[in-house]
């Protein structure tokens, strides 16, 4: 050995001529030795064959001489360096199966860090670095197999001299226990992407491991997702699509080399809301209660909703089509909407379709008369009425009926007067007319109770008559006198024999002959009679006198040209015999 000068057995050498002719072939032993005899006088040379592992082999050969008459045996002293360089061969294995890895690349970096050399594991999994010098060196994966962790760490190996072998690494792998997933988010219909579309990723006991929202490629990625079983949970769809009802399920398998594409679908949106805001049309206040029915294009009723306090109302889930909005029941004192409102549902609306509906308020009203006895409160049939505007035009005129009522219908908005045109008999006509108002949104009929006195006045008439011929008598005078004795009239018949008193108070009265018509017996007797509320006629009272049976005569005695009353005249009385009945 050069450096230790140890001696070194085994190593071999040919011992050839001047014409590279061999001669012998000698093999040292235990001792460094070898012994060549009987050589013939000549030149030759020491070539190594066959050197020590470890070890340089011989780069040169030995001359040598054997010369005529040398006594001493030639003695060659052969110094062989120990080997300054190496070789390395890897074998990549898969951790768990221990199965050959082809394609894996390696540099070799020298302690500096500098790369010595680059080599790939070939089929068998094998990769050979050779003449290495003598050093320090580190491992290093730069290229991993697909589906593998890359190896994080070096692996660090000596060369050192005199190394007679190959320094064989074995470098196990392990498969990737993570993986990725791609999400491509697009329309049913059209395949385009959809934007913003937010999921989570939820592992087997339902725990939300990421969230991620689509770009505006429709894409989101994950990674770096553990082996396992996990779900695709849609959080937040887009406007006017569906969201996904139903997760979808994907699994992580180690090992996985690409990254799992999962495209998701959704549909737009078939059905669509509606939202009705009723208000009055004037000031525009929200109008709760009114019911309206949403009817297809068939005529169909779909549905029936009627406003809240707010005045709305929403209908919901409406599928893609077209729809009529009808007012089925209005407010009271609102006129009802007489045209449907025309709307149509799109696939894939976003928002709640809004429509104000206004009402007007209902502008003509009714009016119902209900005239009865003020007393007894009976109603009062035949009454009749005008309804006169304030203008003082007639613009209607109605009867109550034998419930002492009439309607007046579609006054329109403004002030009356009702005016009692004809009043039932024994009752007083109504001395002002009624005023009312039909005011804007009256939903009931203005009622008007009209009360009517019977009248408490009445009227008498008397006729005076003769008791046999039944001649008319003028002249008789009467007093009425009241219960009391009062005397209340006094009258006198005209040449009718007729006499009237009106406007007698309701009470017993007496009638009372004071002067009795000329050749007539005076009325012993007076009559009574009665006023009575509410009559309607007249009372008549026929007066029959007796004629007289005795007379008397009264005799004016005058000048017959100037008529001057004549006293001192006497005349006898004679009977129709002639006899004298007074002087």
């Amino acid at each position: 050995d050069k450096e230790s000068g140890a001696v070194l057995a085994g190593v071999t050498f040919e011992v050839q001529d001047e014409k590279d002719k061999v001669v012998t072939k000698v093999t040292t032993d235990k001792e460094g030795q070898a012994t060549i005899s009987d050589l013939p006088v000549g030149k030759y040379k020491l070539v190594e064959v066959e050197s020590l592992p470890g070890y340089k082999k011989l780069a040169k050969p030995v001359s040598f001489e054997i010369k005529k008459g040398m006594t001493e045996v030639l003695s060659l002293k052969v110094e062989n360096e120990q080997l300054d360089k190496g070789s390395v061969e890897i074998t990549k294995v898969d951790k768990d199966s221990q199965k050959v890895l082809e394609g894996v690349t390696f540099e070799v970096q020298d302690e500096k860090g500098k790369v010595v050399t680059k080599v790939t594991t070939d089929k068998e999994g094998k990769a050979k670095i050779s003449d290495l010098s003598v050093g320090n060196y580190k491992l290093v994966e730069v290229e991993s197999l697909p589906g593998y962790k890359k190896l994080t760490e070096s692996v660090s190996f000596e060369i050192k001299k005199g190394m007679t072998e190959v320094l064989s690494l074995k470098v196990e792998n392990e498969q990737l226990d993570k993986g990725s997933v791609e999400i491509t988010k697009v329309d049913k219909d059209s395949q385009k992407v959809l934007e913003g579309v937010v999921f989570e990723v939820q592992d087997e006991q339902g725990k939300v491991v990421t969230e991620v929202k689509t770009d505006k490629n429709g894409k989101a990625k994950i990674s770096d997702l553990s082996v396992g079983k996990y779900k695709l949970v849609e959080k937040e769809s887009l406007p006017g699509y569906k969201k996904l009802t139903e997760p979808v399920s994907f699994e992580i398998k180690k090992g996985m080399t690409e990254v799992l594409s999962l495209k998701i679908e959704n549909e737009m949106v078939d059905t669509g809301n509606v939202e009705i805001t009723k208000i009055d049309k004037d000031n525009k206040a929200p109008l709760a209660g009114v019911v309206f029915e949403v009817q297809d294009d068939k005529g169909k009723v779909v549905t029936k909703v009627t406003t809240d306090k707010a005045g709305k109302a929403t209908v919901s889930d409406l599928s893609v089509g077209k729809y009529k909005l009808v007012e089925v029941e209005s407010l009271p004192g609102y006129k009802k909407l007489e045209k449907p409102v025309p709307f149509e549902i799109k696939k894939g609306m976003t928002k709640s379709l809004t429509f104000t509906v206004e009402n007007e308020m209902v502008d003509t009203g009714n009016v119902e008369i209900t005239k009865i006895d003020k007393d007894s409160k009976a109603p009062l049939e035949n009454v009749v009425f005008e309804v006169r505007d304030s203008k003082g035009k007639v613009v209607a005129k109605v009867t109550t009926d034998k419930e002492g009522k009439a309607n007046v219908s579609d006054l329109s908005i403004g002030k009356y007067e009702l005016v009692e045109v004809e009043t039932p008999a024994g009752y007083k006509p109504l001395e002002k007319p009624v005023s009312f108002e039909i005011e804007k949104g009256r939903v009931t009929a203005l009622q008007l109770t009209v009360e009517n006195e019977l009248v408490d006045t009445g009227n008498i008439e008397i006729t005076k008559v003769d008791k046999e011929n039944k001649d008319a008598l003028a002249d008789a005078v009467f007093e009425i006198q009241d219960a009391a004795g009062q005397v209340v009239a006094k009258i006198t018949t005209d040449k009718k024999g007729q006499a009237q008193v009106t406007n007698l108070s309701v009470g017993t009265y007496k009638l009372v002959e004071v002067k009795a018509p000329k050749g007539y017996k005076q009325l012993v007797d007076p009559i009574t009679f009665q006023i009575e509320k509410g009559m309607t006629k007249s009372l008549a009272l026929t007066v029959e006198n007796e004629m007289l049976d005795k007379g008397n005569v009264e005799v004016t005695k005058v000048d017959k040209d100037s008529q001057k009353v004549l006293e001192g005249v006497v005349f006898e009385v004679q009977d129709e015999q002639g006899k004298v009945v007074t002087e």
